[in-house]
């Protein structure tokens, strides 16, 4: 073959080599992606509400199945601010999946969908943010919580012989922006009006923290004794030790009708001990097991069921407070 001929063939397979072989990077890049682990992380309202042991307890169990990393990182007081970074560090370091339970779910939705263009899963469970891109929720179907929690009022009410009568009735609820404590407040609206006459007073809020619905639920009984109605959209309140709201035990001993969100082990001890006429409880180890567990189908792009995963109700009163106690654990509070 002519010299010139070869040379020109060496120019040309250089040419080819030099500008379309991947560059070692490339396959260095390949080979961290398939062998780095699946990183979630989940983010609670806050760290200091004893609801979420049960879901990460599950989360971790169930990461530890599929051989994912779970991390688990909150502010330790319910604030959105705080959620808000701490999302905008998790997508600066590119994890693979965010599920978040929102305390804000229109303020979260910017930089949910900003996750969401970085490439990552993101997923809401306990409170959704349904203006957002997230895949799917999971947790309670919270309007028709309320609605539960409406329907034992009612039953209540009536067999009081007091459906006819005007009752004064305060709600607590944790955040005024939370989407699912105010789809329950909703439901429970609904399933009793033209029912019963409940007189809405006052709408109590306590941040999602058991010191606080404490003192809020003792002094508003203090200084409206002539209260006869109080719905809880969540269990707080009865979180920590009975022995810390008298004023509102002895509103119930005269007669005080009360109707709470939550079956978890303290709410339910309150409950035996007359706190609490009827309970609407949610299961906090199946969110954290499913989240997980369709995150991580997400991050493998294999198929979800669907954009909400329920994860049921439990339905409790005087007639199995017992029975459902003997379920549950204790929370070990560290």
């Amino acid at each position: 073959m002519d010299l010139r001929i070869m040379r020109k063939i060496i120019i040309i397979l250089l040419f080819l080599i030099t500008f379309y072989l991947p560059s070692p990077a490339f396959f260095n890049t390949k080979v961290a992606a398939r062998t780095r682990p699946i990183v979630i992380a989940i983010v609670p309202k806050s760290l200091d509400n004893p609801v979420f042991i049960d879901a990460k307890e599950a989360a971790e169990l169930t990461a530890r199945r599929l051989n994912v990393v779970v991390e688990w990182v909150g502010p330790f007081k319910v604030d959105v601010d705080a959620q808000i970074r701490i999302v905008e560090g998790l997508i600066r370091r590119k994890v693979d999946g965010i599920a978040i339970s929102c305390s804000d779910g229109e303020r979260l939705r910017e930089v949910i969908d900003k996750a969401v263009d970085a490439g990552i899963k993101v997923a809401t469970m306990d409170a959704d943010a349904p203006g957002s891109r997230r895949l799917f929720y999971c947790g309670t179907d919270n309007y028709r919580a309320g609605l539960a929690c409406g329907e034992a009022m009612v039953r209540i009410v009536t067999k009081k012989g007091k459906a006819d009568k005007e009752l004064n009735t305060a709600i607590l609820t944790g955040g005024l922006t939370a989407h699912n404590l105010n789809e329950r407040i909703q439901g429970f609206k609904s399933a009793t009006a033209n029912r019963i006459k409940l007189n809405y007073q006052a709408l109590l809020t306590c941040d999602d923290d058991t010191t606080t619905a404490t003192k809020e639920v003792e002094a508003y009984i203090k200084k409206h004794p002539e209260t006869e109605v109080l719905f809880f959209a969540g269990g707080w309140a009865f979180f920590g030790p009975s022995e810390s709201m008298p004023l509102y035990y002895d509103w119930c001993q005269k007669g005080g009708i009360a109707v709470s969100m939550d079956t978890f082990y303290p709410v339910l001890q309150a409950a035996e001990k007359g706190f609490v006429q009827s309970l609407v409880g949610q299961d906090f180890r199946k969110m954290g097991e499913f989240t997980v567990s369709y995150l991580v189908c997400a991050i493998k792009d294999l198929p979800i069921p669907s954009t909400f995963i329920d994860t049921g109700l439990e339905l409790a009163d005087q007639t199995n407070f017992t029975q459902l106690l003997q379920t549950k654990k204790p929370w070990d509070i560290k």
